[in-house]
């Protein structure tokens, strides 16, 4: 890839590199040029420093690989920065461990009007699903529920159930489900977005997950103080 002509002034040049174009015609290269963010030019060393004005940067890659920003398009890095404030459930196995984990989080928050827990394994339980009679007994006045590490399915005691309204079960669309018992009411486990995300809602965090459902822009547009919000979150997460 090339580009010539006068005006074509590259804000960075890397030059001594390594470069693999993956361009049959022109397969490898010393120098690459960058112009507003994108490669105008790869090529060897003596072509690309044609591009070199008062104001470009050099970087000397002193043999290095030279490799593009990586996008890694699956870290969810937004909503998972938001779970960190969650209580992290990998690796708690058995009813007790559970019931620990959960009672020690809750009073570390008070205020959230839901609880929610990350990572927790399908056989936490062994060979048991999980109810929420199981999560009634470890917490019943407070809602609560609880996500598996693959995010397709929560677990929810009566409480957040009654709360999200879903109790009584709802109509969803395919694939997603309030799975019910055998005394007519939702027993806890909630498959896919439309099942638990009304439980989601509650705790005030529904937002984060809109690029997950919609990839969209909100709307409406958040406010100056969501913002400051998104930017903890993102803070949190680029930390971690």
């Amino acid at each position: 890839m090339s580009v010539t002509g006068a005006g074509h002034n590259a804000d960075l040049i890397v030059i001594n590199g390594r470069v693999l174009t993956i361009d049959d015609g022109n397969p490898t290269a010393e120098a690459v040029a960058v112009k507003d963010g994108a490669i105008i030019a790869i090529g060897s060393r003596a072509s690309i420093e044609e591009f070199k004005g008062p104001a470009t940067k050099v970087i000397d890659a002193k043999g290095g690989s030279v490799l593009p920003g990586f996008i890694e398009a699956h870290m969810h890095l937004f909503s998972g920065g938001a779970e960190l404030a969650h209580l992290q459930l990998t690796g708690i196995h058995g009813f007790e461990a559970l019931q620990k984990a959960i009672r020690d989080y809750a009073p570390t928050r008070p205020d959230v009007k839901m609880l929610v827990g990350q990572g927790v394994d399908y056989t936490v339980l062994g060979s048991e699903r999980v109810t929420r009679h199981h999560l009634d007994a470890i917490l019943p006045d407070r809602p609560f529920c609880m996500a598996a590490p693959d995010h397709h399915t929560m677990w929810a005691n009566t409480k957040a159930l009654e709360m999200a309204g879903i109790l009584q079960g709802r109509t969803l669309g395919p694939g997603n489900e309030i799975v019910m018992g055998d005394d007519g009411l939702a027993a806890g486990e909630l498959r896919e977005g439309e099942a638990f995300g009304p439980v989601l809602d509650l705790a005030g965090e529904s937002r984060v997950r809109l690029g997950l459902s919609t990839g969209g822009e909100p709307d409406p547009m958040p406010t100056a103080a969501e913002r400051d919000a998104d930017r903890d979150i993102m803070r949190r997460g680029l930390a971690w």
